[in-house]
Parts: structure tokens; C-alpha cells; sequence
């Protein structure tokens, strides 16, 4: 597994990694992962290369699942995980996360959302009291906007971006995100890397879409109708360029994720071995350039009509 430095950091972290929204026990993922599945699948990612564990408070009994699944293995993988932006909260936050994955520190610490009403330097200025208490090796930050990045960095060493990218939701291009964290060493890491499952070719028309009330597809703007068929549109084009190189859609959207500027590793759910077995053939082998190109412009076919001022669940970003 390729391997790459993040950010300003010291950390060497696989170009795909594990994320663990699932692992949680949320409805709005419309799955309930077994734990013992989810503890091997885990270890299977181990083994295969993947060192870069992605959780957050906020998806249920993930941070359980996941302190669970390290035990034994600590040494071989770096932890990630999330807080809120209320720097009153921070340190209760760190020390709950600490408690419920019995872990001695976590390696990359990231507000998960900025606040509107908090300022970005309180709460970066709180996770730099928490990183000097040897509670947090690194601050990361997630969903900021390039003003948000810029005062962060003026308080703190701010090592990863993560938000949401792939082939078709291209935010971080669009709004210069991409730009700022390539001038300042900020490595980026994707989430919604395979668009939810749209970039797999599963889905081939609205009947396949799942209809659960609060399921977190129902909200996901590249799942509305008029723009989930244009997707369908890209994903026949991706399903072309995988004939070619022999690959499925998922390996050749996640690679072309991966081959982008300033990209340190495309974040990947897996609820099972099989899962990720599939998706971890993403790495290892690179798209030519100009099939990469040809993709970013169908991929375009999408971005262009969509509206950056909000986020992908169609909340309005503050200005």
C-alpha cells in the first residue's frame, strides 16, 4: 500500500483508509454492522496496508467499535477522530473519545464542523491546549472553507483537511480549499470518496435508492433528482473507463480520487472483508493522464450544476 506524508506531520498514512460511520449503529446509514464483523474487518484493513482509522463521536458506538478493534495492534495504525467546535466542550470531548477507545492518545484530532457563532481561533486555540497535554499528536480540521483554514493556521500547526470529494462533488476545487492546502501543506483527506455508493454503479435508476426516512442518502444532494441522473451519466463513462483497465467502477473512481492534487488518502467505508477487498484494488496502480483528465470533465458535467454554498446534505454554509 502506497503510503504518504500528511500534511506538515510526521505521519506516513496509507492513500486509502478505513472510515467508520458505519460501525456506529446510526439509522441513517440504513445498515446495522455486526461488531464482531466490523472488529475483523478492521484488522483485515491492517494487514492489508491500511494505517489510517477514521471515527468521530458523532456516529454512534463507532469510537467503541473502533478501541475494540485496536487492542493489540495500536502500534500499527494511526487513529482519527472528531469534536465539536464549542472550545468549552473540547476538553471533555478529548477526554470522553480517550475513555471510550482506551487509547493514551489519539494521533489526529479534527473539529468535525466549524461553528457560525464560535470563533475558529477559540477552538483551534482550545485543541493546541489538548495537543500540549499530549492528549492529541496532531490538529486536523474538517468541512472549513479557505477564510475558516486561514485563521486556523494563524493559531495552530494544521496538519489535514478533511472533506467531502469525488468525481462528481468537486467543492474543494470549485472554492480554492484545494489550492490553499497544497500552498500551505495541509494534506487532504476525502470522505463521500465513492459519493455514497452512486460512484460503485449499484445504483441504475430511483428505484434502487433507498427510501428510510432519515437514511443519509434520502438528503444527499447528488441523490435529488435531475442531478442523480446526470450522475448515472458519469458512472456510465466510469463504468467504460473500468472495462478498459480490467477494474471495477469503485477502483477506478477511488484512483482517480487518489491521483489528485494535494490529495494525501480518499477515506473508504467497508462493512465487511468483502466490502473492502473490493475497494482497497483502488491503490497499487495509476490511471494514464489523460484518462484522468477524461474524467475530470465528465465529472464536471455534474459540478457545474451544483451550488457550493451549501454542503452535500444541502445545508447553507455561513458566510
Amino acid at each position: 500500500m502506497e503510503k504518504r506524508k500528511l500534511g506538515s506531520s510526521e505521519m506516513e498514512v496509507s492513500v486509502i483508509s478505513l472510515g467508520t460511520w458505519a460501525y456506529g449503529k446510526v439509522a441513517r446509514w440504513g445498515v446495522n454492522v455486526d461488531e464482531k464483523e466490523a472488529i475483523e474487518t478492521v484488522h483485515k484493513a491492517v494487514d492489508l496496508g491500511i494505517n489510517l482509522i477514521d471515527t468521530a463521536p458523532s456516529y454512534g458506538e463507532s469510537e467503541e467499535v473502533v478501541g475494540k478493534a485496536v487492542k493489540g495492534i495500536r502500534d500499527r495504525l494511526y487513529i482519527a477522530s472528531k469534536c465539536g467546535a464549542d472550545p468549552k466542550q473540547i476538553p471533555n470531548q478529548i477526554d470522553n473519545s480517550l475513555k471510550v477507545m482506551q487509547l493514551d492518545y489519539i494521533d489526529l484530532y479534527q473539529v468535525h464542523y466549524p461553528d457560525k457563532e464560535i470563533p475558529i481561533t477559540d477552538t483551534i486555540g482550545a485543541m493546541e491546549k489538548i495537543k500540549e497535554q499530549g492528549k492529541i499528536r496532531y490538529i486536523g480540521v474538517s468541512n472549513f472553507s479557505v477564510e475558516q483554514l486561514r485563521e486556523a493556521i494563524k493559531v495552530a500547526e494544521i496538519i489535514s483537511c478533511q472533506s467531502p470529494y469525488n468525481l462528481l462533488w468537486r467543492e474543494i476545487e470549485e472554492t480554492g480549499v484545494m489550492d490553499f492546502c497544497c500552498e500551505n501543506d495541509i494534506g487532504i483527506l476525502t470522505y463521500s470518496s465513492l459519493a455514497q455508493g452512486l460512484l460503485t454503479g449499484k445504483f441504475k435508476n430511483r428505484k434502487d435508492l433507498p427510501t428510510t426516512e432519515g437514511e443519509t442518502r434520502t438528503a444527499n444532494v447528488l441523490f435529488r433528482e435531475g442531478i442523480f441522473e446526470e450522475g448515472l451519466k458519469v458512472v456510465d463513462a466510469v463504468k467504460e473507463m473500468a472495462r478498459k483497465y480490467g477494474r471495477t467502477p469503485a477502483e477506478v473512481s477511488l484512483n482517480w480520487v487518489i491521483s489528485r492534487p494535494g490529495v494525501t488518502s480518499a477515506i473508504m467505508g467497508a462493512r465487511n472483508i468483502s466490502q473492502l477487498e473490493d475497494n482497497i484494488k483502488a491503490a497499487g496502480w495509476k490511471l494514464a493522464e489523460e484518462d484522468i483528465a477524461t474524467l475530470s470533465d465528465e465529472g464536471k458535467k455534474v459540478s457545474k450544476l451544483l451550488d457550493y454554498t451549501a454542503n452535500m446534505w444541502g445545508f447553507k454554509y455561513p458566510r
